[in-house]
């Protein structure tokens, strides 16, 4: 049977998103009342497709693809609707959101499983608004109020279930933490974080902080966070962070909700992440 599926957000993200499932039933909520067709390019091929606006129907799966800053109040806007959808997805860079998420939907007398997402799928939107899919990835998935995957639950197509969502979550969130507000605060790619010598100092001293702090935390004990950020810096080194894409569109971005979240966590234990602590202040003052 068909899976019937909602997004809400359909920028680059989104609109990938949308690509993979375009053979399901495919509904997308968007501001405006109009519904343009999805366009990605997929290496040398421009696809166009179409998605249902999303009334209200019944749905499988609403995916909520904003910005994290954006998901709740996005989701108290179709408050009325929520009691049609089975299963809610969360899959945004960040965290706190979820969280956020998860309290205001235990008030509701109806309400979707909350889970939460993490993708290592690249795609960006270019100066002429087009969405280029970018780099091919993995999508995991997990229920956030629960450990264990439920395997009754059919995950939309490509999507894997992950028993650790969380742990998946901070270890993107650690190498997000130093790629993106260095990449904003420099405005560069991610590769010339590494080529020019006070970026790479920069770079390694945030490197140190992080992986620290997430020592002391007891937070993705396995993962290297200096190697990890370091390739991942090299094998996306012509991409432009999420965080300099904002940035350079004059929007809000997502720092509150990566860097904002390692301080508030880091406060709560009486710890100091200065070097965090200064790009943030830097980035975010006046936003």
């Amino acid at each position: 049977m068909t899976q019937t599926i909602g997004i809400i957000g359909t920028g680059a993200l989104g609109t990938l998103m949308a690509w993979h499932w375009r053979q399901t039933e495919l509904y997308a909520a968007r501001r405006s009342s109009d519904n343009p067709p999805f366009v990605i390019l997929t290496g040398d091929d421009l696809h166009e497709f179409q998605a249902m606006p999303w009334q209200g129907e019944s749905l499988d799966w609403l995916v909520v693809c904003t910005k994290a800053s954006d998901a709740l109040e996005a989701l108290q806007q179709r408050q009325a609707w929520l009691g049609r959808v089975d299963h809610l997805l969360l899959l945004q860079n960040g965290m706190g959101q979820q969280q956020q998420v998860a309290d205001w939907l235990a008030r509701q007398p109806l309400a979707p499983t909350l889970w939460a997402a993490v993708s290592t799928e690249g795609a960006y939107r270019t100066e002429t608004g087009q969405v280029v899919y970018a780099g091919k990835g993995h999508t995991h998935a997990g229920r956030w109020s629960e450990s264990d995957i439920e395997t009754t639950v059919a995950l939309p197509p490509g999507v894997l279930p992950a028993a650790d969502i969380r742990e998946r979550m901070l270890a993107k969130l650690a190498i997000n933490a130093i790629i993106n507000p260095l990449t904003g605060y420099y405005r560069c790619h991610n590769g010339e974080l590494l080529t020019e010598p006070d970026r790479r100092r920069h770079f390694e001293r945030l490197s140190e902080e992080v992986a620290d702090f997430y020592q002391l935390q007891g937070w993705c004990s396995q993962l290297d966070i200096r190697q990890q950020a370091l390739s991942v810096a090299e094998a996306t080194a012509r991409n432009k962070s999420s965080t300099l894409q904002d940035i350079l569109a004059g929007r809000p971005n997502e720092l509150p909700y990566i860097c904002g979240y390692l301080l508030a966590e880091a406060a709560g234990n009486r710890h100091d992440l200065p070097v965090t602590q200064d790009l943030y202040q830097q980035l975010t003052s006046g936003a």
